[in-house]
């Protein structure tokens, strides 16, 4: 019945197949761009509503602190209620929230639809993986995660080319808009060709929801408000809240089969090494997708248009090396590339930070380059790992795990970022890209500790 398709044992038939593959593509690229491309135009932002830079990043805090909270909890709920229903829900919320965002006549209902988006972000990203494996046949299930996993990681990569050259030829509001039309497609097209999957006859754990949620979005909005409001007790106090929920969590799932929080897995050495490695990776990137459009607007005096372009040689690079770390990736260990793409990461945003301020376009781009081209080397092996080194009855979790690594490290990049440009005296946009190199070589240092580990069996 058209809307109600039930995935086979070995995946879809065609086309149904590959509308519904280009479905999850296209979704979980759109939630990972609009995720990372809103900080080009943090700048515009602050002019168009009179606030301060810090306090602009808020579009991007929001958003990353709905995500966040709220992706694990919405996992476990589609494992219940069904994937295909709280996909498509996702799918729409995603959208409309996009299209009032992009009418929102003052910053404060921005920030209210940019929080009610990230909610429907989570449902897209914590359910991709898992109707992947309905909708692709068994034989195809590794290539189909890893085309996932680089569609985001491309369009996270790709977001803020994007949006610069939105904002050179029309309003900010565009860049919101750009959500809004590739959400109701993907909606569209999705009600009638996404697979209905199997339910699981549990009740849902609110308990360990609510902690889940109370941790992680305490422990991020401490981060956050440490760059807005200079308040000791108030930061304290949800750093408190945050560890004590997670205290609690890890004692309510110790001993629970297949828990929310992924304890299981943790518990695998390459496996918490490898999600650890990619949430400094990612907190690198968003340290620097955050603070780079001031640095070459503010600073170094670039236009909207010319920040885009530079911007395009970190995706340009990532792009053209993603096949090269694939093939790669088959013959070196993982550690090995890890240490080598983190290390270049960390050295190209080093040059960005040291180049005299008269640099030319081309002169800031190819640090990018260097940093795009380093980025790739980590990511897909790094993510190979993750998803390989769990058993397959565990594959949604690993998942989930590298999808919560990602976001978490991102969150944690943007609220370092805002730290370092609102409270640092002298610090600056270049401060933040100072941090997220050294987040870099922190993570190629504990990638290259993987070296030696040996997978566990995939069964």
């Amino acid at each position: 019945m058209t809307g109600t398709i039930q995935g086979a044992a070995d995946g879809m038939p065609m086309p149904r197949r590959a509308l519904a593959f280009a479905t999850i593509l296209l979704a979980a690229s759109s939630a990972a761009m609009d995720g990372v491309s809103v900080n080009v135009a943090l700048p515009t932002l602050s002019s168009e509503f009179g606030i301060t830079a810090s306090t602009s990043v808020w579009a991007v805090n929001v958003y990353q602190l709905a995500v966040v909270t709220s992706l694990l909890p919405i996992a476990a709920m589609g494992d219940i209620v069904g994937h295909r229903r709280i996909y498509l829900i996702g799918l729409l919320v995603f959208a409309i929230m996009a299209g009032l965002a992009a009418l929102s006549p003052n910053f404060e209902l921005l920030i209210l639809a940019r929080t009610i988006q990230g909610f429907g972000a989570a449902c897209i990203l914590s359910i991709n993986l898992a109707l992947v494996r309905y909708i692709m046949p068994s034989s195809r299930l590794g290539r189909a995660i890893g085309l996932t996993a680089m569609a985001v990681a491309i369009a996270s990569s790709i977001g803020p080319s994007i949006a610069g050259v939105l904002l050179a030829f029309g309003s900010w509001r565009w860049v919101f808009g750009v959500s809004l039309i590739t959400g109701l497609i993907s909606a569209t097209v999705g009600l009638f060709t996404l697979p209905e999957t199997n339910v699981q006859a549990k009740p849902f754990d609110f308990v360990s929801a609510a902690l889940s949620a109370t941790m992680f979005g305490s422990l991020l909005l401490g981060f956050s408000t440490i760059g807005h409001f200079w308040n000791v007790a108030l930061t304290g106090a949800l750093f408190l809240i945050g560890i004590a929920a997670g205290i609690a969590l890890v004692i309510r799932l110790w001993d629970k089969p297949a828990p929310l929080l992924p304890l299981d897995l943790i518990r695998i050495p390459v496996f918490s090494l490898s999600v650890l490695a990619s949430l400094c990776a990612f907190s690198a990137q968003m340290a620097t997708y955050v603070s780079l459009p001031f640095y070459l607007q503010s600073s170094l005096g670039f236009s909207v248009l010319e920040a885009g372009l530079i911007f395009g040689a970190w995706p340009l690079a990532l792009a053209c090396t993603a096949p090269i770390a694939g093939t790669l990736a088959d013959r070196l260990p993982a550690g090995i590339l890890g240490f080598l793409g983190l290390g270049m990461l960390a050295m190209g945003l080093l040059i960005l930070v040291v180049y005299p301020s008269t640099s030319t376009l081309w002169g800031m781009a190819w640090p990018l380059a260097i940093c795009g081209f380093g980025f790739a080397l980590f990511q897909s092996p790094n993510n190979r790992t993750i998803l390989g080194s769990a058993p397959k009855a565990r594959s949604g979790a690993a998942a989930g795990a590298l999808a919560t690594a990602r976001l978490v490290g991102q969150a944690l990049g943007t609220a370092l970022a805002t730290l370092a440009m609102s409270r640092v005296v002298g610090g600056g946009p270049t401060l933040p890209l100072v941090l997220a190199a050294v987040f870099a070589a922190i993570g190629a240092c504990i990638s290259v500790v993987r070296r030696g580990k040996v997978l566990v069996p995939s069964s």
